[in-house]
C-alpha cells in the first residue's frame, strides 16, 4: 500500500466513491462493519474511499466479493480503474509534481491515458495546438505565474503534453471546437499569432486531430457557460473544466451526460471542417497583410 503523493486524483477519487457505494449497498453502513468482513481496519478503508491510498490490483477482487459485487461489468470496470491508477503513478510527468497545481498533474495524466479528448474553446488556443512561443505569451497575459521560471517550467509541462498526439501506442482522438473570436483576438504579435494559426493548420492535418470553428454570433446553446474538454478514458468520461485559479473535474455521469448533450450541439453549429480551415487561412492573410 503506498500513499498517493500529490492529494487524489480524479480516479483515486472516483473509485473511492464507488467503493463506498458498494459498501453501504451491502448493508455496511460503519466502516467497523466492513473492517471485519475486509479483514482491514476502519481507517484504512476510510483513506482508500477518500482516495489517499493506491492499493495494488490484486487487492480488488475480495473487497468485491466482500460487498456482494457480482456484477462482471461493475467488477471490470473497477479493476480497469484500478490499473489506470497504478500506471498515472509513472510518467514523465513525476517531476513536475512539486512545480505544477495538482489539478493540472490530473489533467496530464487523465491525457496520458484518454483515448479521446472533445475540447471546447472560448478564449484562446487549446493547449494541446499552442506553439511555445504562444504558450509563453498567453501565460504572461494571464498572469498565472510569480517568475518566469515558473512560466517557462509550466510551458515545458504544456509542450511534453501534445506527445499525447503522436503516441506510439495509440494517439489521442483531438476534436477541437474553437469560438471565432480566438481569431480575433491575436495573442502576442501579429507575426506570433499567424504562426499559430498556420500551426493549427498543419495539426488539423493529421488523422486524429479533428478541428473546427463557431462563428460569431451563433444560436445561444449549454456550452455558453465557458469551455470545458471531455476526456474519454478506457474505463470513465470526465470533463475538466478550467477556473481563473483552479481546474474542476466533473465525474457523475449524469452531469457528463449533460455535457455530451452540449457538445454534440457545437459540433453541429460549427462550421465543417473545411470551413474552418478556409477561415483560418483568410484571418492569417489578414493579420500578413
Amino acid at each position: 500500500m503506498s500513499e498517493a503523493s500529490s492529494g487524489p486524483s480524479v480516479r483515486q477519487r472516483w473509485l473511492g466513491e464507488r467503493l463506498m457505494e458498494m459498501r453501504l449497498a451491502a448493508g455496511h453502513s460503519s466502516l467497523s462493519s466492513a473492517a471485519k468482513v475486509l479483514r482491514r481496519s476502519a481507517p484504512s478503508i476510510s483513506r482508500l474511499e477518500n482516495g489517499q491510498v493506491v492499493l495494488p490490483v490484486r487487492d480488488f477482487p475480495p473487497i468485491l466479493d466482500a460487498y456482494g459485487v457480482t456484477d462482471t461489468q461493475t467488477r471490470e470496470r473497477i479493476l480497469a480503474v484500478a490499473s489506470e491508477i497504478q500506471q498515472e503513478r509513472r510518467g514523465w510527468w513525476v517531476e513536475y509534481a512539486d512545480r505544477l497545481a495538482p489539478s493540472y498533474i490530473d489533467l496530464v495524466r487523465l491525457e496520458a491515458s484518454a483515448r479521446r479528448a472533445n475540447s471546447w474553446e472560448m478564449q484562446y488556443v487549446p493547449g494541446l495546438l499552442q506553439t511555445r512561443e504562444y504558450a509563453v505569451d498567453l501565460g504572461r497575459a494571464l498572469k498565472q505565474h510569480h517568475t518566469e521560471e515558473e512560466l517557462e517550467q509550466f510551458v515545458e509541462a504544456r509542450m511534453n503534453r501534445q506527445s499525447v498526439l503522436e503516441r506510439q501506442n495509440g494517439p489521442l482522438h483531438l476534436h477541437a471546437v474553437l469560438y471565432e473570436a480566438i481569431l480575433t483576438q491575436p495573442v502576442g504579435t501579429p507575426a506570433t499569432f499567424a504562426r499559430q494559426l498556420q500551426h493549427l493548420l498543419v495539426k488539423s492535418q493529421m488523422p486524429n486531430v479533428t478541428l473546427q470553428v463557431l462563428r460569431q454570433p451563433s444560436r445561444p446553446h449549454a456550452s455558453m457557460t465557458g469551455s470545458y474538454t471531455l476526456l474519454e478514458l478506457p474505463s470513465l468520461t470526465v470533463v475538466q473544466v478550467e477556473l481563473m485559479t483552479s481546474t474542476v473535474y466533473v465525474e457523475d455521469e449524469s452531469d457528463v451526460a449533460r455535457y455530451e448533450r452540449a457538445w454534440n450541439d457545437l459540433v453541429d453549429q460549427a462550421l465543417d471542417v473545411t470551413e474552418s480551415r478556409r477561415l483560418i487561412e483568410q484571418t492569417i492573410d489578414h493579420l500578413e497583410a
